[in-house]
């Protein structure tokens, strides 16, 4: 415990304390250490599924992409949709602050035509609430309590395209490396764009051409979701495992600088028992 000296100012701490903060630093550093190796288990099964899945997105976004991706020709958007991809867990970096701050910018930049907000992951939804609750029209948590399907992204997928928009941004953590992700903002044209005669023209349908495209284009949002949701995963796990070594690292750091302090305080302890015994032999 911490006292004060003769002089007034604060004394060292006591042996006891230090070995308290010895034994809470060193339970810390054994947490931060498992914690990094399931983030490290969880990373290679959602890298994995990432690698996999990357091929199949692009299989139907090739098709789609050149249709559905807005252009400088094209008007503002009257009723655009944000989606923000994020995690329900924290100790994992910056990753969900980062994605925090582009819906905020995405908001601020809009202008008059402000886009609805919807959220994957309560961590976004949590630093979003106090500040620009009004543009949250949907919030869905707890989507990383098992691995990431197909049929969740249809979900996800069906409650897009009920919200009936003009325009969807998907804000997610693409996945490069282990110590990079970055948000990256997927933007796709409402599914009125495909009622344009000519969008297709050079294909022919089997049954109704309007079912068929509409089918088209929520499968292709789907697919664009799937993926979305496995780079996020994916960045959340690699962003984790590099926090969980850093405070590794710094609490193993910290531990070292007690032991010395310890070590030093009890040598001077043993040291002044050892001149007052014999202080007292010599006074006999």
């Amino acid at each position: 415990m911490l006292g004060s000296n003769e002089a007034g100012g604060p004394a060292m701490p006591s042996i006891k304390a230090i070995g308290l903060r010895m034994k809470a630093v060193q339970s810390t550093a054994k947490i931060t250490k498992a914690m990094k190796m399931v983030a490290a288990s969880k990373l290679k099964g959602a890298e994995r599924m990432m690698l996999a899945a990357r091929p199949f997105a692009a299989s139907i976004n090739g098709l789609m992409e050149s249709k559905l991706t807005p252009t400088e020709e094209d008007p503002p958007p009257t009723s655009p949709l944000l989606l923000a991809i994020s995690s329900d867990k924290g100790l994992c970096g910056g990753i969900n602050s980062r994605v925090t701050k582009e819906v905020k910018l995405a908001i601020g930049a809009a202008g008059e035509t402000v886009p609805s907000v919807m959220v994957i992951g309560n961590k976004t939804v949590a630093q979003l609430v106090r500040t620009h609750s009004e543009y949250m029209t949907t919030s869905i948590d707890e989507v990383y309590t098992m691995p990431v399907t197909f049929t969740l992204a249809s979900f996800i997928a069906e409650q897009l395209v009920a919200s009936e928009a003009s325009q969807y941004t998907i804000l997610y953590n693409k996945f490069y490396s282990v110590i990079k992700f970055e948000v990256t903002p997927k933007v796709l044209k409402g599914p009125e764009s495909l009622g344009n005669p000519d969008v297709f023209a050079d294909f022919e349908f089997e049954g109704d051409e309007e079912v068929v495209l509409a089918d088209l284009y929520q499968f292709n949002l789907a697919c664009t979701v799937y993926g979305a949701l496995l780079e996020n995963v994916t960045s959340e796990n690699a962003s984790r495992m590099t926090a969980m070594d850093s405070a590794t690292t710094n609490a193993t750091e910290a531990g070292s600088k007690l032991q010395i302090m310890y070590n030093r305080l009890r040598q001077a302890k043993i040291t002044t028992e050892l001149t007052e015994i014999v202080a007292g032999a010599e006074s006999v």
